[in-house]
């Protein structure tokens, strides 16, 4: 076997990837005939090749955009989304190496799930203002399906946050924490609310026809979003819908075991979330109205912070900083206990006894989206609405002698 095709054959065995050749002429002696093949490895990555190093050189060169090199080579995943069939484009990075072109996705492949790469000739010598000659312009696409691996499941849900039993009635997101990383692109397929009569809450999640995943950058939590639109009051879906959780009633976050992880393999079990819904949160969150106890200087005692409501996790971790009388930031480790109204800081070394402060970035939220500079949700003439207007809000402390 010569030219391209052992080309192909030779990475094909390398990676360990299903390829599909496409039907394109030429000889890899000759990249100027055209691309003959679109391989897919299994952890995802696109190559195409072999082509003219010249134009790829090019092309890299002019720094094409996100849409630009989705022109040239897309690689798009089969969703099924409220009944209807939709194609979505994968999010990633686009490199050149030698005579190839390589996508590598954002997150790794899912199991069960269809991908398909299409290159585009025409579109490469477009982005660099070249006519293509005979097969160049050609379309080469290849398909691929991600099948799980074998072994036991491992990876569990291992906390939903707000952890507290009762939440408001205008609540803005949850956040699911697994134990690994897990797969994207069809978690609402396993992501359910169900009321206290065991029906399925409908449209309580803003999915954008499930297109929107908001994972952190390990892909081991997931932000749940509630429609904004059904929060707000001068939106319409929520004057034809009304918000999605009722006070006084009780529900249930439903994780299915069924959701594979990043490894293709299932949930070790399904994940039930209860709580109860409480009245609607319309103030901000003030600074003046949280509790305060001081560590003892030259010590590593906590800096402790007691909240009369739950605040938002996620936010708590990382908009709190503890910072002495020159600025500089000290360094320690942060706790969040009691259901999210308890927030702990144990500095490294010993604290000084010198004046610190805790410096608090305005746009921290409460479990309604509320924070110090505003509120989430507005209505017409509403005075109570804006607080801070200041990007950080600064709490003056002294650890005691």
């Amino acid at each position: 076997m010569t030219g391209p095709l052992a080309h192909a054959a030779q990475l094909l065995s390398a990676a360990c990837a299903f390829s599909l050749l496409a039907s394109c002429g030429g000889s890899a002696d000759a990249p100027e005939s055209g691309p003959a093949a679109v391989v897919f490895r299994t952890s995802g990555e696109v190559s195409v090749y072999p082509l003219s190093r010249a134009v790829l050189t090019e092309v890299e060169s002019s720094n094409p955009s996100p849409e630009e090199w989705q022109r040239i080579l897309s690689v798009r995943v089969e969703t099924q989304a409220s009944g209807d069939r939709a194609v979505l484009p994968l999010l990633g990075t686009y490199t050149v190496a030698a005579d190839t072109l390589y996508f590598r996705p954002r997150f790794p492949p899912a199991a069960g799930i269809t991908y398909t790469a299409r290159f585009d000739g025409a579109a490469l010598y477009a982005q660099v203002e070249r006519e293509p000659a005979g097969t160049l312009a050609r379309i080469a696409t290849a398909t691929w399906r991600y099948d799980a691996p074998a072994g036991a499941p491992s990876t569990f849900v291992r906390e939903v946050y707000p952890t507290a039993d009762v939440v408001p009635m205008n609540l803005l997101r949850m956040y699911i924490e697994f134990s690994a990383p897990m797969s994207s692109g069809r978690s609402y397929e396993f992501v359910k609310l169900y009321g206290e009569d065991g029906a399925l809450v409908k449209d309580a999640f803003f999915t954008a026809g499930d297109a929107v995943e908001l994972w952190d950058p390990e892909h081991t939590r997931l932000t749940i979003l509630f429609d904004p639109g059904r929060i707000k009051r001068d939106l319409k879906p929520h004057e034809e819908l009304g918000l999605p959780l009722r006070a006084g009633k009780q529900y249930r976050l439903v994780i299915d075991s069924a959701w594979r992880d990043a490894q293709g393999r299932p949930l070790v079990r399904s994940h039930v979330k209860r709580f109860k819904v409480g009245p609607l949160d319309r103030v901000l969150v003030r600074t003046a109205d949280w509790r305060m106890t001081a560590p003892s200087a030259e010590t590593r005692d906590s800096l402790v912070l007691v909240f009369p409501e739950a605040l938002d996790r996620a936010l708590l971790t990382r908009l709190l900083t503890v910072r002495d009388s020159s600025g500089t930031r000290i360094g320690g480790a942060a706790a969040v206990s009691e259901r999210e109204t308890r927030w702990a800081f144990a500095p490294t070394d010993p604290w000084r006894g010198v004046s610190h402060a805790l410096h608090v970035d305005s746009e921290l939220e409460d479990l309604a989206g509320n924070n110090l500079k505003r509120l989430f949700d507005v209505a017409p003439g509403d005075t109570g609405a804006v607080g801070t207007n200041a990007a950080v809000v600064r709490v003056p402390f002294q650890p005691r002698r």
